[in-house]
């Protein structure tokens, strides 16, 4: 197993071609949300505290130092209005806020070329290298709260006897199956896409934007020759070159970031980019139930960490419930019929008598006890924005929903 520091050199010296396994953090997104003592009592100033505070984010990672001055961000992402990146950045690289939504906090963006630039370039000039595990340690900090919101992990297989195209007709021809690393079937749909009838990339799962797992699979060896990318040297010392990414977000994500703060060198960050591979994506041939060759040597790089673990695999009707209160329960027609009658302030006062009601005459039944008692404990590890989003998500999905702006950004 070897990182991508390592690899080049090692592929030089592999004049026999024999098979190879890189892994690599390809793509990270952390978000930085202000806590009470970072905001204060002036919420009103956040356009000044956000600026400064995207500056010392800055510092931290020596942004500046390596990539020179501040320019204003042209194109911030999605959601976000204000924001900056560097001057001698080639590529896409932001640091953004909301100019009055200090909920949505600070966002610090790289894309993979821009990842991959800032290591190479900050080991460059301090002549030691760094990870998103490292970087995810200098942004820890008690003054604010650190979030991931997006990781893309990626295991690359160099001169293995395979194709994208094999193994995607493989899957739907049932003689290959997809597991976790438990042996539960992966029901994730499968798509592909094909040139010149042969399929060069696929993807397990579904690439709308709330779904927080998505594994692609593509010819790393064609598309580097294709698009003479910045990898492209390493084709002349292999023969194939296979590429699996895992992108990772919400829940996951930030599960991730908890294992990261804990890691202090390649080889545990390599064996937990193995982890959270195998965790959800084991291929194994159907007749024989025996793992195809690339995941049984990928399992030997297997690291020992807990497993990633979804809201809607929690066996308590938390999530259903509110699910039901927005859809079934009459909640919403009668929020609408107390808008229509009397409009949103005879609205937005009900609700609260409602909260008042709850606080002042509620009396919990032996029930509410005993579903506290069995799953309270672990759901009060998870942040509570995350779970709440996560009901809405999995809402969406369920009743098929394209929702048209995130009520949680108003």
């Amino acid at each position: 197993m070897f990182c991508k520091n390592e690899i080049e050199e090692y592929l030089q010296k592999n004049n026999d071609r024999k098979p190879v396994i890189m892994t690599s953090i390809d793509e990270a997104t952390f978000v930085i949300k202000p806590t009470e003592d970072t905001i204060g009592e002036y919420p009103s100033h956040w356009e000044q505290i956000a600026s400064e505070l995207a500056e010392n984010i800055s510092e931290k990672l020596s942004l500046p130092i390596l990539f020179g001055d501040y320019i204003p961000l042209k194109t911030p992402p999605a959601g976000y209005t204000n924001g900056f990146t560097f001057h001698h950045s080639p590529y896409y690289f932001a640091i953004a806020w909301h100019q009055t939504n200090f909920t949505m906090g600070i966002i610090l963006k790289f894309s993979a070329s821009a990842l991959s630039h800032y290591k190479a370039t900050y080991q460059e000039y301090y002549s030691e290298a760094i990870d998103v595990n490292q970087m995810a340690q200098f942004l820890n900090e008690d003054y604010w709260e650190l979030r991931l919101s997006r990781i893309d992990i990626a295991v690359d297989y160099f001169n293995y006897p395979m194709s994208v195209n094999d193994l995607y007709q493989g899957l739907k021809g049932k003689q290959y199956i997809i597991t976790n690393h438990k042996g539960r079937k992966n029901i994730s749909t499968i798509s592909a896409q094909e040139v010149n009838g042969q399929v060069q990339t696929m993807y397990i799962g579904s690439k709308k934007k709330n779904v927080n797992a998505l594994l692609r699979i593509y010819n790393k060896h064609q598309e580097q020759l294709d698009n003479q990318g910045r990898y492209m040297h390493l084709t002349k010392y292999c023969n194939s070159w296979i590429r699996m990414e895992a992108s990772y977000k919400g829940t996951y994500s930030n599960q991730i970031l908890a294992l990261l703060l804990d890691i202090d060198s390649p080889q545990d960050l390599s064996k937990l980019i193995v982890n959270k591979m195998i965790d959800k994506y084991c291929f194994h041939d159907t007749k024989t139930g025996q793992s195809l060759a690339f995941t049984s040597d990928l399992l030997q790089g297997f690291g020992n960490f807990p497993e990633l673990e979804s809201l809607n695999s929690r066996n308590n009707d938390l999530l259903s419930t509110i699910s039901y209160l927005m859809k079934g329960s009459g909640f919403f027609p009668l929020l609408k019929k107390v808008e229509e009658i009397w409009g949103t302030q005879a609205r937005n006062h009900f609700i609260i008598r409602l909260i008042q009601e709850y606080d002042t005459n509620y009396t919990p039944n032996s029930d509410v006890g005993i579903w506290l008692n069995k799953f309270g404990g672990e759901l009060e590890k998870l942040n509570f924005e995350d779970f709440f989003e996560d009901a809405f998500q999995i809402f969406y999905q369920k009743n098929n929903i394209n929702p048209k702006n995130s009520a949680k950004n108003k």
